[in-house]
């Protein structure tokens, strides 16, 4: 058999009954990918042809992929919560939460209700993988079966100390030390009522990085160094996030990690990264985005819409805003620097107001993206926010916007060194 296929022709026969011929499954195979068949739906269609009642396929939570289909995941419920969406203009509730085995910690949304509680340890078919914020989330339904058991996941106990900066989306029995900068209550929906939950920054020497804790425990205030051992991190907007629940343990230590880290970094040592949080870069506007100007939004969730339909709420009063979608260039590296309408009229000049009245004037929308452009291209902007790597790419959504001052002066004391020379 050949290697590259060996996997893929497993899930086959384990699909299968009868017995089939390797070799056949795997010229058919070949054949089905040469005419451009995706490699999932390539299988499904072998299986089907030959008779398989397409079992689900085995998959630790690290393995699991985007657009994954039929798969089985034995995990257990870290977190769960309740939310009411619109679907085709009909209010449907759904839960979601965190699923995490001995691998890894993944979100999930339940669309019937399962019964499901924060601790179940659950077996789950005929599941599907949908990307959520760039991230692989399970989905399961009507479709799906639920087993609930009475077996634990089995976890190692003995995690190695990290560093904030090496925490990643999906790490489980995470053991990390931090000092807390800011920390602040609020309460949210969850399955069975109202919870408060709290939420802040953590800071190690050269990082910083949000944790949200979902127990209120007394060793966490502002200003505490403490050690934090069986944690999870899941990414939130991108950005790596530590999960503290009733699972963990916290230590308050009789120290201080002083935060020494300088937020300014270069383009090209940030977009390797999957997210970054509260860092600063400068370079030229390279180019101003479609999408940038004026937009209207959705006033439930905020979503950018058209014609007044948000995918989420439906038809929808439609709420103007304004925003720049601007590619930022350092000489290092690139990515996408969105600027809210707020910062748009710090350093454009104009208001959401204003704006609308230099579209009326030129009867098209376009007009407040053009101007935006003569105002922008080619000029040097630091900004400050946090980084996060989808779909379209590395983004920064700008917390804080300016022309830095220094640069200019730098610049021209740069050049006089080589004319000098």
């Amino acid at each position: 058999m050949e290697i590259e296929f060996a996997p893929h022709i497993e899930e086959i026969k384990r699909a299968l009954d009868n017995e089939i011929d390797e070799s056949n499954i795997i010229a058919e195979l070949k054949k089905l990918l040469e005419y451009r068949v995706p490699l999932s739906e390539a299988k499904r269609s072998l299986i089907k042809k030959y008779g398989g009642g397409e079992k689900s396929i085995l998959r630790k939570l690290k393995d699991i992929q985007i657009g994954d289909r039929n798969i089985e995941v034995t995990a257990q419920v870290i977190e769960i919560s309740r939310k009411t969406i619109n679907v085709k203009n009909l209010e449907k509730t759904v839960f979601s939460g965190v699923l995490g085995d001995e691998t890894a910690a993944r979100s999930f949304t339940a669309w019937d209700d399962f019964d499901l509680n924060a601790g179940d340890v659950i077996k789950i078919t005929q599941a599907y993988v949908r990307n959520w914020q760039e991230r692989p989330e399970i989905n399961f339904g009507n479709r799906s079966k639920v087993t609930k058991l009475t077996s634990k996941i089995q976890v190692n106990q003995n995690s190695e100390v990290k560093k904030l900066r090496e925490l990643k989306d999906g790490d489980i029995n995470t053991h990390t030390v931090f000092t807390i900068l800011n920390i602040e209550s609020h309460d949210i929906n969850t399955k069975d009522g109202t919870k408060n939950i709290l939420s802040g920054i953590a800071a190690d020497e050269d990082t910083k990085l949000p944790f949200t804790a979902w127990v209120i425990l007394p060793e966490l205030a502002a200003g505490s160094t403490v050690e934090i051992k069986n944690a999870y991190v899941r990414s939130f907007r991108g950005v790596p996030t530590i999960n503290i629940n009733e699972n963990s343990v916290a230590t308050k230590l009789d120290k201080e990690l002083e935060y020494k880290g300088n937020c300014r970094a270069r383009i090209g040592d940030i977009v390797s990264k999957d997210g970054a949080y509260d860092i600063a870069i400068e370079g030229n506007i390279l180019s101003i985005r479609p999408g940038s100007g004026l937009i209207a939004r959705c006033p439930e969730c905020s979503r950018v819409i058209q014609k007044g339909m948000c995918r989420v709420h439906g038809k929808v009063d439609e709420k103007t805003d304004m925003r720049i979608k601007a590619i930022i260039d350092d000489g290092t590296g690139a990515l996408t620097l969105v600027i809210d309408a707020i910062l748009t009229q710090k350093i454009c000049g104009y208001t959401i107001e204003e704006a609308q009245q230099i579209a009326k004037a030129a009867m098209s929308q376009k007009a407040v993206e053009e101007e935006i452009k003569r105002k922008l291209l080619g000029k040097m902007l630091a900004a400050q926010g946090n980084m996060s790597k989808g779909e379209f790419g590395v983004t920064l959504v700008a917390s804080k916007v300016w022309e830095p001052p220094e640069t200019i002066k730098e610049r021209a004391i740069e050049l006089r060194g080589r004319i000098a020379v």
